[in-house]
C-alpha cells in the first residue's frame, strides 16, 4: 500500500527544484549580462585602446597601428614643427606633405626594422666615443625605450595622455614624448603629439650640442698633435725673398726654415704650412710645403723651398710690389722614423658655418643624412 504522502513530497521537490534553477538561471544570466555589460564598457575606454597599442607594438604591426594611431594628423603635427624649427629641411611649397611623408616612412622603417639591443657590456658609455660614432635619427633600441616607458594618464571627457621617455645616447638626452588619444566615431585613437614644438626644438639644441662637442674633440686632438710636433721639431725661423729670373716673367720665391730635432727619434718627412706676408700684413699666398729629409735627434733642418711664381700674374705682380715679404709656418705633417704620422687635419666642412644664405647653422645641417632624405 503506498502512502499518500510520498508522492506530495516528490512533486513539492521536483517544484523547488525547478524553482531553484529558475533562480540560478537568472542569477547567471544577471551575473553574464553583468560582466558582459562591464566588458562591453571596458572595450569603449581608453584601457582597452591602450592595451592594443601596446600589443600592436609587441611585436610592431603597422596595419594593427593604423587602426589605433592617426598618423596623418600626428605627423602634420610634427611637420609643422620640423619647419619652424628646421625651415631649410624639405623647403619648396610642398615643404609640410613631403616631411609628413618623410615622417611615415622614417617611423614605418624603423618598426619593420629588427631591434637587436646590445648586451649592457657591449653599450659604448665612454663621451668621445660616442662623438666619433656615425649619427641615426633613432637610437638603436628605440621601441624597446618606448614600451618600456610607456604610460597612461586618464583626463578629463574623452581624452586621455600617454607618455614616454626615449634616451639618445648620441646626444646625451632624454626626450619626453606625450601622445593625445580621443575618443571618436571611430573609437579611442592616438591623434596629436602634444609636445612636438618642444621635442623638435631639444632635438635641435641636443644636435647644434654634439656638433659643437664634436668640433671641440677635433680641435682638442690637433692641438694636441701640434704640441707634440712643436716639441719634437721646434721651428726657430722661417724667412723669405723673391725675385725675377732673366726671363723678367718668372718669379721666384724662396722660403727658408731652421729647426731643431730635440726628441729621440728620427723625423723622415715634413710638411709645412706657409703663410707669406707683405710689409702690411696683408696675405699674398699660402703654401703647403713637404721635404722628405731625416732629421736625426740633436740635428738642425736647414732647408730651402723655391716656389715658381708668373711674374706677370695678379699674384706675381702683389708679390713683387710687397719688397719685403714675411714668412709664418707652422708644421702641418711630420712622419716618424717609427712610421708614426703625426698630422694636423682640416676641420670638415659640416662643422663649419653654412654658406648658404640665410642659414645660421653649422654646415652639418644640411648634410646630415637625417636632413637629405
Amino acid at each position: 500500500m503506498k502512502l499518500p504522502l510520498i508522492p506530495f513530497l516528490r512533486a513539492l521537490v521536483r517544484k523547488r527544484v525547478r524553482a531553484l534553477a529558475v533562480a540560478l538561471l537568472a542569477a547567471a544570466l544577471a551575473v553574464g549580462g553583468w560582466y558582459g555589460w562591464r566588458y562591453y564598457q571596458y572595450r569603449q575606454s581608453p584601457d582597452f585602446a591602450y592595451a592594443r597599442f601596446q600589443e600592436a607594438l609587441r611585436p610592431p604591426s603597422p596595419e594593427k597601428l593604423a587602426l589605433l594611431v592617426d598618423f596623418n594628423t600626428l605627423s602634420g603635427e610634427l611637420a609643422q614643427a620640423l619647419a619652424r624649427t628646421f625651415p631649410f629641411f624639405k623647403k619648396g611649397p610642398d615643404q609640410i606633405h613631403d616631411l609628413k611623408i618623410t615622417i611615415q616612412t622614417g617611423l614605418l622603417k624603423k618598426l619593420l626594422s629588427k631591434e637587436e639591443p646590445k648586451a649592457s657590456g657591449e653599450v659604448e658609455t665612454d663621451p668621445q666615443k660616442l662623438l666619433q660614432q656615425p649619427f641615426s635619427l633613432f637610437p638603436a633600441d628605440f621601441l624597446h625605450q618606448f614600451l618600456s616607458g610607456l604610460g597612461m594618464q586618464r583626463t578629463q571627457g574623452d581624452t586621455a595622455l600617454i607618455s614616454t621617455s626615449i634616451r639618445h645616447p648620441l646626444l646625451n638626452r632624454t626626450f619626453p614624448v606625450i601622445l593625445r588619444m580621443e575618443n571618436g566615431s571611430e573609437g579611442w585613437v592616438i591623434r596629436n603629439l602634444l609636445n612636438a614644438d618642444d621635442l623638435v626644438r631639444q632635438f635641435r639644441e641636443a644636435l647644434l650640442a654634439r656638433i659643437a662637442a664634436r668640433r671641440d674633440l677635433f680641435k682638442s686632438k690637433n692641438d694636441n698633435t701640434r704640441r707634440r710636433m712643436d716639441a719634437t721639431l721646434p721651428l726657430q725661423s722661417c724667412s723669405a725673398s723673391a725675385g725675377l729670373l732673366s726671363d723678367g716673367k718668372t718669379l721666384l720665391l724662396v722660403a727658408h726654415v731652421l729647426a731643431r730635432n730635440t726628441s729621440a727619434v728620427t723625423i723622415k718627412n715634413i710638411n709645412l704650412d706657409a703663410l707669406f706676408t707683405g710689409p702690411d700684413g696683408k696675405m699674398l699666398l699660402q703654401r703647403f710645403l713637404n721635404a722628405a729629409v731625416p732629421v736625426a735627434p740633436g740635428e738642425d733642418l736647414d732647408w730651402r723651398w723655391t716656389i715658381e711664381l708668373d711674374g706677370q700674374s695678379p699674384l706675381g705682380q702683389s708679390v713683387l710690389a710687397a719688397k719685403e715679404i714675411s714668412c709664418a709656418a707652422k708644421w702641418k705633417t711630420m712622419t716618424l722614423n717609427s712610421g708614426e704620422v703625426l698630422h694636423i687635419a682640416d676641420i670638415p666642412t659640416a662643422m663649419k658655418e653654412c654658406d648658404k644664405s640665410g642659414h645660421k647653422h653649422p654646415a652639418a645641417l644640411c648634410l646630415m643624412p637625417i636632413f637629405r632624405r
